[in-house]
């Protein structure tokens, strides 16, 4: 703790510092020099500031968690109760002003990261020490350090301690050198289905498919607010009934006699924010299907693609993954949704189809947008999670420079990232099938490649060097 506080003096004197130095080129306030200051001068501003901010989390968990220490409900004298509140988080919620929710996750995660006292007065090293030696340096911040711990939390029953502080080190070694926030959330999700029975996934299943709901506010304007919450298996039809709608290059309105009223240039200029987009597709379904006779919308239960291997689909234990998400389902689940969903083959030409094609073709078929949806998992760019429906095939070597239209010379690129590698200089190349990028100098003076891909195929492959 104290090397946390003097590291927290020290870091915010520095940024101190930084500010004066900038108000000596442009007075004003601290946003008025900001907005001042050159590009790189406001980065290293947030740089620092970030610093600070994760120094500063890690002395509020670890106060936090000593207040919540002295309110366990198992001491004689709870410091909460005696002061009048009920929890710890109410006791510092109430004190400083803190949301009593985020209080409480700064109470559990103190808990777990400071030391503990033994049955007779003697001190112990907290449950996930190294976890917690690198929030008290500042190399980790508190978002972090409670997607590991909560990870840890699920593995521990299932192997031995020395392997726990194993694959805890290499958890907070990603963290704090390589991953991003969310590359490290996917990896703690591949990493606890290691661990996790068929019978486990099929568990949690039951109790997502329990937790389902649609619930309808009417808002004193008149209008609807729904909360929808949807189980792995069913979440995928609706995903994919949403995107299919607002995906790029396919947004067509209608006018009130049915004709089109809006052409492929048109859609460039729509300002719908993407929430209203998505409001829209929900209605549009709902239309749909009020038109369609017998209510059936194509006699397709889900037409989305599950990855699953032959050993699963033939009934062996195992999981599977629904293209576009992360999280991994039942071996069970994936044959159920197999039996009314349309399954892709994602080998090249499984269906019959070339996906070779020469350099006299511009455009990639349907058939290769499948390969390269099975192979990058949507955007290729890096920390994007665009999915495959939201997605452009790019020519890596531009067509009008030569390049072929195979999928090797293809990637899925988001609207906004294909524009920009176009545009901007970015190379890219893939590495034993990850994509690597290379951004242009006024990006990146030294020109240091950027790994890219599919968030899965990401994660299982840190996972599988732990």
């Amino acid at each position: 703790m104290e090397t946390t506080t003097r590291r927290l003096a020290e870091e915010a004197a520095r940024l101190d510092a930084r500010v004066q130095s900038l108000r000596g080129i442009v007075p004003g306030s601290t946003v008025e020099t900001l907005m001042g200051a050159s590009d790189s001068d406001v980065l290293d501003y947030v740089s620092d500031a970030i610093e600070v901010l994760r120094l500063a989390e890690a002395a509020v968990a670890f106060g936090v968690g000593e207040i919540a220490r002295r309110s366990e409900p198992t001491l004689p004298d709870p410091l909460a109760r005696r002061l009048g509140e009920k929890s710890a988080a109410s006791l510092v919620a109430t004190r400083t002003r803190m949301a009593r929710a985020e209080a409480a996750r700064f109470a559990q995660l103190g808990l777990s990261l400071t030391p503990r006292e033994g049955l007779t007065g003697e001190i112990l090293p907290p449950f996930f020490a190294v976890t917690a030696d690198s929030l008290a340096a500042g190399a980790i911040g508190g978002s972090a350090a409670r997607t590991i711990v909560a990870t840890l939390e699920q593995i521990e029953p299932h192997t031995s301690a020395t392997d726990l502080e194993t694959l805890e080190r290499a958890l907070v070694e990603g963290a704090a050198e390589h991953w991003s926030a969310q590359t490290l959330r996917d990896v703690c999700v591949e990493l606890q289905d290691r661990f996790e029975s068929e019978a486990d996934l099929e568990a949690r299943e039951q109790l997502a498919y329990k937790r389902r709901y649609a619930r309808e506010t009417v808002l004193p304007d008149g209008s609807s607010e729904w909360r929808l919450r949807l189980d792995p298996e069913k979440a995928p039809t609706f995903r994919t009934a949403i995107e299919s709608i607002i995906a790029p290059r396919r947004q067509v309105r209608f006018s009130d006699d049915g004709e089109p009223s809006e052409t492929a240039d048109d859609a460039t200029s729509d300002t719908r924010t993407f929430d209203q987009k998505r409001a829209d597709a929900v209605v549009k379904i709902a239309q749909a299907y009020l038109r369609a006779d017998g209510g059936d919308l194509g006699g397709v239960d889900t037409t989305v693609v599950v990855h699953l291997t032959d050993a699963v689909l033939a009934g062996h234990p195992g999981s599977a993954w629904i293209e576009g998400s992360p999280v991994p389902i039942s071996g069970a689940t994936a044959r159920r949704m197999a039996q009314n969903a349309e399954i892709i083959p994602l080998t090249i030409g499984g269906d019959g189809q070339p996906l070779k094609l020469g350099a006299t073709r511009r455009f990639f078929t349907r058939a290769q947008r499948r390969a390269m949806a099975a192979r990058d998992g949507g955007c290729t760019w890096p920390d994007c999670d665009a999915s495959p429906r939201r997605c452009d095939a790019a020519h890596i070597v531009p067509w009008s420079r030569g390049g072929p239209t195979d999928i090797d010379n293809g990637a899925l690129l988001c609207p906004f990232h294909h524009r920009r590698f176009d545009l901007d200089g970015w190379l890219l190349e893939y590495r034993n099938g990850t994509p690597w990028f290379t951004p242009p100098p006024h990006v990146d003076s030294t020109r240091t490649p950027r790994q890219g891909g599919n968030r899965r195929t990401l994660a299982h492959t840190a996972v599988s060097a732990l």
